[in-house]
Order: structure tokens, then sequence, then C-alpha cells
């Protein structure tokens, strides 16, 4: 799809990455397992304060590739979004 290519293009997800990165690095340092994230024990403030970054940025990104004309559908942007953040899902591994 077009609006993929140009997002890949101008790399438009980098800092939605880069605060992803960070979420999961202080689920790690709190020693959460990815049964935490469907019932979160407690929410650390520098976790929160990222958390409301990165759906700041995600609405950014949807009201950029909007602007530049692309129909985009919220759900497709959110599986294409998730697809780049399994990478780092790989990456940064939670307690089991």
């Amino acid at each position: 799809m077009a609006w993929k290519n140009f997002i890949d293009e101008l790399n438009l997800t980098e800092r939605l990455e880069e605060i992803y990165f960070r979420i999961r690095l202080v689920l790690q340092r709190e020693g959460w397992s990815d049964d935490d994230l469907e019932r979160p024990p407690y929410y650390p403030q520098d976790m929160m304060s990222l958390y409301h970054k990165f759906s700041n940025e995600r609405d950014k990104l949807l009201k950029t590739i909007s602007d530049y004309g692309f129909d985009v559908d919220y759900n497709d942007l959110l599986n294409y979004i998730q697809i780049k953040l399994k990478k780092i899902d790989d990456i940064t591994p939670l307690n089991n």
C-alpha cells in the first residue's frame, strides 16, 4: 500500500519505536511478564509518561498520513505499527 511506503520512506515510525523501546525497558526493570501486560499490577510513573508520549506520536502519525491525502483505516495503521514493534518485543523479552 502506498501509505506504508510513505511511512517507510520517511521513517515516520522512528519516534514511536524509540518510545516503545523505552517502555519495554521500564517493563523489564519492573520485572513484568507478558501476563502482567493484560492485568498490570501497578503503573510506574515513567511508564505512564511514555505511554502518553506514544499515544500522541501515534495520533500525530495518523494526522500526517491523512494530511498527505492517504485514506488510512485506524486499525490498519495500528496493525502496521504492531508489526514494527514486534521486533522490539523480540529484543526486550519480559519475564516468563
